[in-house]
Order: C-alpha cells, then sequence, then structure tokens
C-alpha cells in the first residue's frame, strides 16, 4: 500500500511539473509583466490538482482502507506467532504438535514448500506413528506438485489409511491418487466410505455425481459385472477422443528466456467449469515448435477426460514454478477446440502460439 501511494504521488508530481514549467518560463519582457500573475495560476494548479485527485480517489475508489488495514495487522500478527511458535520448536525441537500447528499454518497461508518441511518434522519426530502428521505431509506434498499423488504422497495416504481405514482427508486424497493411477474401483470404493460418513450436502452431491460416473466408466470398460462383461465381449475397442495441438513460441517470448529450458506443460480443461484439467502433458520450452495429441489417456482424473465434454479449453503454459498452476511470470498461449466441428478420431489440428505472460 505504501508504494502504491508514493506511485502516486510521483504520478501527481510528474503532471504538475508538465502544466507548471510552461507557466513559470518567461520568454519576453511582455511575459515578465505578467510572471506575478503566472506564478498565481501555477500555485493555483499546483494546490487544486493534487486535492482534485485525492477528492476524486476518495469518492469514486472502492478500495476499503480499513480492510486493508486490518489485513496487514491480521498478517503482522500471524508473523510475530509464527516466530514464537518457531522460536519455542528451537527450544523443544521435539514438540510433534508444535510442528503440526507450523505445518497448518503455513499450509493455511499457502506456503506449501515451507509447510512441507513442517509436516516433515512431525512425521520425524512421531517416527510416522502420528497420522496427522503423515496426512498433512502428504496433503503438503500434494499441493506442491500434484504428480506425487502417484508418488510419495499416495504412498502417504495409503500409510495413513492403514492407521486409520475411515480419515476423511485420507480417504479423499487416496481415492484421487487411485483414480490418477488408473484404478477405477479403488478410487470409487474409496469415496463411497467417505460419502457414508454424512458429509455436509454440497460435498455429498459431488461425491455421489463422482460415484455415478466411475459406475458408468466400471460398466463401459466391462468391470460392472458380468452382464457388463458379456456385453463387452467380441466388441471392437472404443476409439479414444483426441486433439492434435500444434504449440508454437512467439519472436518477443522466445527472446525474453533466459537461463536453462522451462517446462512445458498443455492440458485441457473445460471452460464451463473448474476442477483439474481434463488432459495434461509436460514437455521443455527447448521442444517447442512442436506437435502433440491429448487424448483420454492424459486425463488426470480417470472419470474426467476430454470425452465427457462438447468442448475444450487448451492451453500452453511455460511454468517458471515447475508446476501446471498457472503463476506470475509464466508464458502462454490458449485456444478452444469445438470437438462437435472437428470431423475423425483426432480432427483438425489446434493451433497455439505461446504469446502472452501471466501478470
Amino acid at each position: 500500500m505504501t508504494g502504491f501511494i508514493i506511485a502516486c504521488a510521483a504520478m501527481i508530481a510528474a503532471a504538475l511539473l508538465w502544466i507548471l514549467l510552461p507557466l513559470l518560463r518567461t520568454k519576453s519582457a511582455d511575459a515578465a509583466t505578467s510572471s506575478k500573475e503566472r506564478r498565481l495560476s501555477a500555485l493555483a494548479i499546483a494546490l487544486f490538482v493534487p486535492a482534485l485527485a485525492a477528492t476524486l480517489y476518495v469518492t469514486l475508489s472502492k478500495w476499503n482502507w480499513n480492510e486493508a488495514d486490518a489485513t496487514m495487522a491480521r498478517e503482522q500478527q500471524m508473523d510475530e506467532l509464527l516466530d514464537q511458535l518457531k522460536a519455542k520448536l528451537a527450544e523443544n525441537p521435539n514438540d510433534v504438535n508444535g510442528w503440526l500447528l507450523l505445518g497448518r499454518s503455513y499450509g493455511s497461508m499457502g506456503k506449501y514448500a515451507l509447510a512441507v518441511d513442517a509436516f516433515q518434522n512431525a512425521y520425524d519426530k512421531s517416527q510416522g506413528e502420528n497420522v496427522e502428521a503423515v496426512i498433512g505431509l502428504g496433503e503438503a506434498l500434494a499441493m506442491t506438485d500434484e504428480a506425487s499423488l502417484t508418488g510419495r504422497a499416495g504412498r502417504l495416504f495409503e500409510e495413513a489409511l492403514a492407521k486409520a481405514p475411515n480419515h476423511p482427508k485420507a480417504l479423499w486424497y487416496a481415492s484421487i491418487a487411485a483414480l490418477q493411477s488408473g484404478d477405477l474401483r479403488k478410487g470409487r470404493d474409496r469415496l463411497q466410505l467417505l460419502l457414508a460418513q454424512n458429509p455436509p450436502q454440497e460435498l455429498r452431491s459431488v461425491l455421489e455425481r463422482q460415484i455415478q460416473d466411475l459406475n458408468q466408466q466400471l460398466n463401459e470398460a466391462g468391470q460392472g459385472g458380468p452382464a457388463a462383461t458379456a456385453a463387452s465381449e467380441g466388441a471392437p475397442a472404443a476409439t479414444q477422443r483426441s486433439i492434435r495441438v500444434a504449440v508454437s513460441i512467439a519472436p518477443n517470448v522466445r527472446e525474453q528466456l533466459k537461463g536453462g529450458p522451462l517446462p512445458l506443460f498443455i492440458l485441457a480443461r473445460d471452460p464451463s467449469a473448474g476442477g483439474p484439467p481434463l488432459a495434461v502433458q509436460r514437455h521443455s520450452s527447448s521442444d517447442l515448435p512442436l506437435t502433440v495429441e491429448l487424448s483420454e489417456r492424459d486425463a488426470m482424473i480417470a472419470a474426467r477426460t476430454i470425452a465427457s465434454v462438447p468442448r475444450v479449453q487448451v492451453v500452453a503454459r511455460l511454468s517458471r514454478s515447475g508446476t501446471p498452476q498457472a503463476q506470475s511470470g509464466d508464458y502462454y498461449g490458449e485456444a478452444e477446440y469445438d470437438f462437435s466441428k472437428a470431423s475423425g478420431a483426432g480432427g483438425s489440428t489446434l493451433n497455439i502460439t505461446i504469446d502472452r505472460a501471466v501478470p
């Protein structure tokens, strides 16, 4: 906020100089006779313009100064409390509950890398026996890198379920991990266990839809029982939906790339809904230009693929953070693809140029 005010003051000063300098210059004897009037005009403008700017800003701006001050005060208070907690942990490093509190605090602030360190300490100090430490570490790892759900984070949630089979958060993340690994039945079964715990209505609706989608996929895959298996015998394999995407990079963006190559994520999303991408591939900026084919096999969650929507938004993003989530400073390009207007399994090629930056 201080920087914003300084910037505003600087712009007002620049505007005043631009207006006042011509008034203060004396170019002839006739102008010299009116120098007093010029100085009076300059003084009036110097007082009037800042006053008018401040009045208009206060009147028309929707900025809540009280809320901004309160937010800043809360952040300062949180920083002070965290400093006190870290000081206590330095004196008593075996305090598992203290490490858990620190990890939860960092997680609520979105500082997941720091949360990983805190939960790792809790995990180590408890020798992996504290369920909350196991789940907290798995969640922080998953939030830092979604791919870890098929790696260490997924193993941690399995470990947590072995200790607490009905833990809601462990069931949720373990179901996502199972779906990402392609085990639809295990993912569905865990969602059903979560649904049986009488969750809030909003979550219940989400779980019911997800379970219904998985049941349909299991039936289509011939895993829903003898009837489904018999119906699928001798049937030809279904043609998978796919999108051919040609990705290039604008010259002005290429000139700004410094250092080593950046991860390149090519992903498809449902433009009418949020949630994880329907398909995603990882490449490198050194591969550009390139052409790839996004298909149902590239789904992050088996129940949500590009076959479940009529059109998708395809994004090609060069990630400075190394994660698929958009961060300020990333470079990207995007385009929409309508399956109803495409012919054949892959349809026409969708051309995307990486030509802008995430603000």
